[in-house]
């Protein structure tokens, strides 16, 4: 190789010592031979370095056979798609004399030992007073949640405890981690969130006699909260792997769905040839399922012309009921140029192809929909949850918030309280739904309406009591337990004493009118919780001294099956009406961690119809 690189320089000698152009051209021909020839000898070419990922992406195309591009789902999974279970063991207080100790389990030496590195002083004496118990927490967190989100945690005692209850117990703060077992040692990861908060126990309305189990575990009401947030994936399929590939998607996918904070942000960042982190939007952060379904439906790369092509094609195809909901993902996914395709939907007779045009629309921002959202949310039971979940993302729509507020006074409970929560979503400050935070525990909300009175408790996400009504009252005479140590007496006429019950010191009482307001208030001024609360609201209920219909999380169901007009479906046999679910079955724990991870799913093929809730 020395040599052919010295007669390359003995060569440029000899041609500076003739001046014939002939001579010149000669010279530099048999050098630029040489050149190559150098280049062959040592495996390289001088133009272009070919590698792996370069042969994939040669081979590798964003059309179809027949010419038209390729989704992102046509060249990727959605990854990190499921709940993170996550748990802890913590300690609670504040009980009423029915903790216990254990100093031979596991949990109470996970918490002793991380007492004492933090410092604190006499952790047996602690552990062995009967106003504190050792407990397990389990959660998990859903996909795509953000650091400061809040969840649900669940709270249980040990097996092997002597405590006895949890009823007005209060869980201090505690790390929540990703825990295994490995070589029959349990190893503890990465801090997750951070969890603490007042605990409502499974029954509330449990005894020692009657339901002891009942006594021994329950939830905390969006406890726990986030400190670093979830990034889904999407991992490239099998023979599309190749960093030309996933740099090209990011950015499409980044033209579509970015923050512009100062300074424009995409979502989506390529990592690796196979691999593609992906933040999820603010508009979709309460339905990630939503999400996930229009990012798989963004095209990898097409020019303007195909575009166009395309867009004309899910126009015609977005008429057609069986074809509607993908057609309108689809021009959703497109973007601004979307939404005049999508507003020909808002015409067609059709209900289905209505709705999926009306949703697209509403989280394109345009509120040209609100009212055909409204109306779907009132008559079609498999289309409500996402019609109002869609009418709650117009936030700066005057149409949208109109509808909602009028939904406040239709007859179906879970269609007002839907829409409650809609407007909530919405504007937390609305001046139809605008509430407090009672007692700094939970949300307090009074709604004026047409509609007969109700009360709205939540077991799920938010501590919240919502009055539908302003003349709602407790029937006397009675006698109401609000946790442990607070008892309301209703014995007098028009007169009711709330009374605490202290541990140590003095007791102390409250005298108010029978309007459930002015009992709800004292209850919390005396200290009483949001379980509290709960528990009093459940008794009255049961013994029928409440002057109106109560309801525990009482929101639209996913999955409900629509049935399309002359379809097979018409003609199955007729469904009985569901019988109208007692307070135990709509508080059942099974409920409290939906298997969709992703909250109201898009996807709403499932269970059979079943009509509002009266």
């Amino acid at each position: 190789m020395q040599y052919i690189s010295s007669l390359g320089k003995n060569f440029s000698k000899q041609i500076s010592l003739f001046p014939s152009s002939k001579t010149v051209k000669t010279g530099f021909i048999v050098l630029i031979g040489l050149f190559f020839l150098t280049a062959v000898l040592s495996g390289c070419s001088p133009f272009k370095t070919q590698n792996k990922n370069d042969t994939v992406s040669e081979k590798f195309t964003f059309e179809t056979a027949d010419g038209t591009a390729k989704l992102v789902g046509d060249c990727a999974n959605i990854g990190n798609y499921h709940p993170v279970q996550v748990q802890g063991y913590g300690l609670v207080n504040c009980l009423p004399g029915t903790g216990g100790d254990d100093v031979n389990s596991l949990e109470r030496r996970i918490v002793y030992d991380e007492m004492t590195r933090m410092g604190i002083r006499d952790v047996r004496a602690i552990l062995a007073d009967p106003t504190t118990a050792v407990v397990n927490i389990l959660a998990y967190m859903r996909p795509g949640i953000q650091e400061g989100d809040v969840f649900d945690v669940e709270v249980r005692l040990p097996p092997e405890t002597n405590a006895k209850s949890l009823r007005g117990g209060w869980l201090m703060k505690t790390k929540l981690e990703e825990m295994a077992y490995l070589g029959g040692t349990l190893k503890e990861g990465k801090t997750l969130a951070l969890v603490e908060g007042p605990i409502m126990i499974d029954d509330p309305l449990a005894t020692e006699s009657s339901n002891p189990s009942g006594l021994k575990q329950g939830i905390i009401l969006s406890g726990a909260r986030v400190k670093e947030s979830r990034f889904l994936t999407l991992n490239m399929k099998s023979g599309a792997e190749s960093a030309f590939a996933t740099d090209r998607i990011a950015k499409e996918i980044n033209n579509r769905f970015f923050v512009a904070a100062g300074q424009k942000k995409g979502m989506a960042t390529a990592k690796t040839d196979s691999l593609i982190a992906l933040e999820v939007h603010p508009d979709y952060a309460k339905d990630v399922a939503r999400y996930v379904r229009v990012i798989l439906s963004i095209a990898c790369y097409e020019n303007q012309a195909k575009q166009i092509r395309r867009i004309e094609r899910l126009k015609t195809e977005l008429l057609i009921p069986e074809k509607s909901q993908q057609a309108a993902f689809q021009l959703e996914a497109i973007g601004k140029k979307g939404i005049e395709p999508l507003r020909n939907g808002l015409n067609s007779p059709n209900t289905e192809v209505r709705f999926h045009a009306a949703t697209s629309l509403a989280y394109l921002g345009d509120g040209t929909p609100a009212k055909i959202l409204a109306d779907i949310a009132r008559n079609e039971p498999a289309f409500r949850v996402y019609a109002l979940n869609a009418l709650s993302v117009l936030r700066t729509d005057v149409e949208a918030e109109i509808a909602l507020q009028e939904l406040l006074h239709v007859s179906s409970a879970e269609t007002r309280y839907g829409a409650f929560r809609a407007l909530y979503n919405r504007n937390q400050y609305d001046r139809t739904i605008r509430g407090e935070h009672l007692g700094n525990q939970f949300g307090y909300h009074g709604i004026a309406t047409n509609a007969p009175p109700m009360v709205h408790l939540s077991k799920s996400k938010r501590p919240e009591i919502v009055l539908f009504g302003s003349d709602i009252y407790l029937k006397q005479p009675f006698g109401l337990e609000a946790g442990a140590i607070i008892f309301v007496n209703g014995q007098s006429p028009k007169n009711v004493v709330v009374k605490k019950f202290a541990l140590s010191g003095i007791d102390e009482q409250r005298t108010v009118s029978n309007k459930l307001d002015d009992v709800i208030r004292a209850v919390v001024e005396l200290g009483g919780t949001y379980p509290d609360v709960f528990q009093m609201l459940v008794q009255a209920d049961q013994m029928k001294v409440l002057s109106c219909r109560l309801e525990i999380d009482c929101l639209p169901e996913p999955n409900r099956v629509y049935h399309r007009p002359g379809s097979s479906d018409d003609i199955e046999p007729a469904q009985e009406s569901p019988k109208k679910k007692t307070v135990w079955e709509r508080m059942n724990p099974k409920n409290w961690f939906g298997t969709n991870p992703g909250g109201n799913s898009s996807d709403f093929d499932g269970t059979a119809n079943t009509p509002e809730r009266e």
